[in-house]
């Protein structure tokens, strides 16, 4: 059975209060629409999915999806309501034939992928025309009320404005989620603008499809926060705070322990954390981002786009972006990994070091304050207190190579391009600006002078 997904992205949003449309606006580092868009492409027969966009969005929107295949877009030239908007997505398919339409709104990122797929099992089981997804909530005036008949079977949809006091008491709402099949589809051009609000309302097929004879039926789901539709900042918070617990709760599950799961945030986009891995509050780990088993995050660390192999220890306050860390190694606190660093098995980067674009080897200590950038190091070597590879001359960017079981002695300048061979000693407060040869001791210091008795003879004058 073929199934085509429309899905409604044409509104304001204006209690946002902002110039970008409420879709396109950030949740866990991917846009409101997104949610929405791989939740139906999850579903089976789903072939085709219509983005039912304004013009005030098209940029936005079709920039986001334009590699997906599997998504159009239909334009919703003025916003008449949600009919109007579904009838314009049917239009943009040109002729297309689908045996069911999946009809959602862009706004609803909680919706799980399981859900729609039970709407729509539940539809062709049961024969139905036009199926409704419905919930039951304590707060019911921000929707349209399931009105039903005594036997049970669903009667109409009516608006929270158009409601009388007796129906507003209903606390089973639409979520705004049908299905329907091609029979169904003509109702849409009977469909009478709403005289109140100037709009075609998607919620009059129900009692249409009753009126002619059509087979109609609202499937009750429990969860509300599942059917949540952001429409202000406070919403999209919440939205924020269920889909937070909602992923942290499945990695309690997988075998992670979170020591705070409220200030944790793990995007929707992490696939790996190991087992025993521990996560310490106030971690944020994000983009294509995973963990090995048996890790400890320390507080306060960040994590963006990164591999983190088996047994890495990440201290407080630490940020890593782009980078690997292999196994068993440790790094921070107070540390930054910038993009393209590799740091090796069992390597260790101290608290106040910065690594940029460069490598790590086996068992190398970068303990404490200095910046390795643009570097190639080897296994087993030692990195001093304040070294510092100087790699930029103001208009290129040059490369430091430290050999296997180097020594850098605490507060030296490494000046790029150059080489340390294998195990040489490079003497504490060096400047190094030529290649030193395996096995050698480079010191680069002014000589000490020593003025006797200065101290004393200073102050004399002074007294003087």
């Amino acid at each position: 059975m073929r199934t085509c997904a429309v899905v409604l992205a044409a509104g304001l949003g204006k209690r946002m209060k902002s110039a970008t449309p409420k879709v396109i606006h950030n949740l866990m580092g991917k846009p409101i629409v997104t949610y929405a868009v791989e939740a139906v492409k999850a579903v089976e027969g789903v072939s085709k999915v219509v983005l039912v966009i304004g013009r005030h969005s098209e940029d936005k929107l079709t920039s986001i999806f334009k590699d997906d295949p599997m998504v159009s877009f239909a334009w919703q030239e003025k916003l008449l309501g949600t009919a109007d908007a579904v009838k314009s997505g049917l239009n943009a398919l040109n002729g297309e034939q689908f045996d069911y339409t999946l009809v959602m709104t862009a706004d609803a990122p909680l919706i799980r992928a399981e859900t729609l797929q039970g709407l729509i099992d539940r539809h062709i089981s049961g024969g139905n025309d036009v199926t409704v997804l419905s919930f039951v909530t304590l707060n019911p005036s921000a929707y349209g009320r399931i009105k039903r008949n005594p036997n049970g079977t669903v009667k109409c949809i009516i608006e929270n404005p158009d409601a009388t006091e007796e129906e507003r008491l209903i606390d089973e709402v639409n979520s705004g989620i049908y299905v329907l099949s091609k029979d169904a589809l003509p109702l849409l051009d009977k469909i009478q603008i709403n005289a109140k609000k100037g709009e075609y309302y998607l919620t009059d097929i129900v009692s249409i499809a009753n009126d002619n004879g059509l087979k109609v039926e609202a499937v009750r789901q429990m969860d509300e926060d599942e059917f949540l539709g952001i429409n202000s900042r406070q919403e999209l918070l919440y939205a924020l705070t269920a889909l937070k617990l909602r992923i942290n709760r499945h990695w309690m599950d997988e075998g992670v322990t979170l020591m705070d799961e409220n200030t944790t945030l793990i995007a929707p986009s992490i696939t790996a954390i190991g087992r025993d891995t521990i996560i310490y509050p106030n971690v944020i780990i994000e983009g294509n981002t995973t963990i090995g088993e048996g890790c400890t995050i320390y507080p306060n660390v960040r994590i963006v786009n990164s591999s983190i192999e088996r047994n890495v220890v990440i201290k407080d306050s630490t940020l890593i972006e782009d980078s690997t860390i292999q196994e068993g190694a440790a790094v921070g606190p107070f540390a930054h990994l910038r993009p393209g660093s590799v740091i090796g098995k069992k390597a260790k980067v101290g608290n106040f070091v910065e690594i940029k674009k460069s490598t790590l080897g086996f068992n190398t200590k970068a303990s404490h304050l200095s910046y390795i950038g643009d570097a190639e190091v080897g296994d087993n070597v030692n990195i001093g207190a304040g070294t510092i590879t100087c790699n930029y001359d103001g208009v290129n960017k040059f490369k430091t190579v430290i050999e296997d079981g180097v020594f850098i002695g605490s507060d030296s300048q490494l000046v790029a391009p150059v080489k340390i061979g294998k195990g040489a000693f490079i003497g504490a407060g060096s400047t190094i600006t030529q290649d030193v040869q395996e096995g050698s001791l480079a010191i680069s210091r002014v000589r000490q002078r020593t003025i006797l008795d200065w101290v004393k003879s200073k102050f004399t004058l002074n007294k003087q």
